[in-house]
């Protein structure tokens, strides 16, 4: 959460997708979704109150607002396609997500109080995981191309376009809070693992561990 007091996260505990929040201090646990077919995907809104999902309970993945306590679920995307990996910016003012609406994968923004959606990115055919920089100006995503799945930064001001990996099998990036570096999850000798790189690209560092699979890293906010 933006305050760093609370996790939201999906369990499979029931054997299904279940989207929960959990209170870090108190270890207090709330059920946020639960409905027929899959919950995921759980993302905060800058305000803390909010949470952008991607649920199936009206038939394809499609992206949903909610509040943390569960109540107030509004859908805001409604397409013959699949919407899912929801994200807000920092300001509030839009939600990105991953939507194959134009063929293939691509990263489009949504009011969050509904409305037609906007095409973000037209490089490469398939793009997908969309994270805003805490200054609203960098997009970072996951694009293929070549059969390699690699981590990129499209300038939103000016539509200038970085790849910043050199690895193959990127996933989940993720803003440091100051907006300096990106990490995200890749492979190492077929195992999971981190990385982290800058935001120019010029310095990339390697998180090695030897607990197994790494994924889905998410950088935590500095602390109040």
């Amino acid at each position: 959460s933006p305050d760093g007091g609370k996790v939201a996260y999906v369990s499979f505990e029931a054997k299904k997708p279940v989207i929960y929040i959990q209170n870090l201090v108190t270890r207090q646990r709330t059920l946020v979704a639960n409905f027929k077919g899959s919950n995921s995907a759980p993302a905060w809104a800058p305000d803390g109150q909010r949470l952008a999902v991607a649920l199936t309970r009206d038939g394809l993945t499609q992206v949903y607002v909610i509040n943390a306590d569960g109540s107030g679920l509004r859908r805001l995307t409604n397409t013959a396609g699949i919407d899912t990996e929801p994200r807000f910016s920092p300001d509030g003012n839009y939600v990105y997500f991953t939507s194959d609406r134009s063929g293939g994968p691509q990263i489009y923004k949504v009011s969050p109080n509904g409305g037609d959606a906007q095409r973000v990115t037209f490089g490469g055919s398939y793009n997908i995981s969309p994270r805003i920089s805490p200054d609203g100006k960098t997009l970072a995503f996951i694009s293929r191309r070549e059969g390699k799945f690699q981590l990129y930064a499209l300038d939103l001001t000016n539509g200038q376009e970085q790849r910043l990996s050199d690895t193959v099998k990127d996933e989940s990036p993720s803003f440091s809070p100051n907006g300096k570096y990106i990490m995200y999850a890749t492979e190492s000798g077929r195992r999971g693992s981190l990385a982290i790189v800058s935001t120019d690209g010029r310095i990339k560092q390697r998180l090695t561990t030897q607990i197994g699979d790494v994924r889905e890293p998410t950088w935590g906010p500095f602390m109040k």
